[in-house]
């Protein structure tokens, strides 16, 4: 099986945020999926359960996703997709704004963002599978969206090992 065929699916690049009390994590994603149109549009995002956003989103039923724009550099993906912010505070130097869920929502190279609670987790083997129902959504600027493959052929950005996506050396 060529699992290779898999890189030709689209993906887009984002960086997710939860917050449980005073415990705040973010983490870079390329697997957000809308499921719905209704009133309160349902999503999926997809985290590895070894991302402390993972446990954040777990516990807070809250996750909010800015949505990259072309316009991100490595060091704004590198803070959130490639630290972990168990150790490390990612917030600090970056352009956010508190959501109205009390989650800070990423705007620094942001076109747009949504605020949502999770109404499921699904256990995917290495990851989960977050089912979201939006109850919030801005957008920022009109600037391009930055999908997966301009951050891997524009950028050359790499895939962590954590990401939904890797496929090892």
């Amino acid at each position: 099986m060529n699992q290779k065929v898999l890189f030709d699916l689209s993906y887009g690049l984002y960086i997710v945020t939860s917050k449980e009390k005073e415990k705040f994590s973010g983490c870079v994603v390329n697997t957000v999926c809308q499921a719905t149109a209704e009133e309160k549009p349902k999503l999926t995002v997809i985290i590895n359960k070894e991302n402390y956003t993972n446990q954040i989103a777990k516990k807070s039923k809250k996750l909010n996703i800015s949505v990259l724009s072309k316009e991100a550099d490595m060091l704004l993906i590198g803070k959130f997709g490639f630290r972990s912010g168990k150790d490390f505070n990612k917030l600090e130097g970056t352009e956010y704004i508190e959501g109205k869920n009390g989650v800070p929502v990423i705007t620094q190279a942001v076109c747009s963002y949504l605020e949502c609670d999770v109404i499921d987790v699904i256990d995917c083997g290495s990851h989960s599978i977050f089912v979201l129902e939006m109850q919030d959504a801005e957008i920022l600027s009109e600037k391009e969206p930055m999908t997966y493959q301009y951050y891997h052929n524009v950028i050359k950005g790499k895939t962590p090992p954590k990401a939904s996506s890797y496929m090892g050396k």
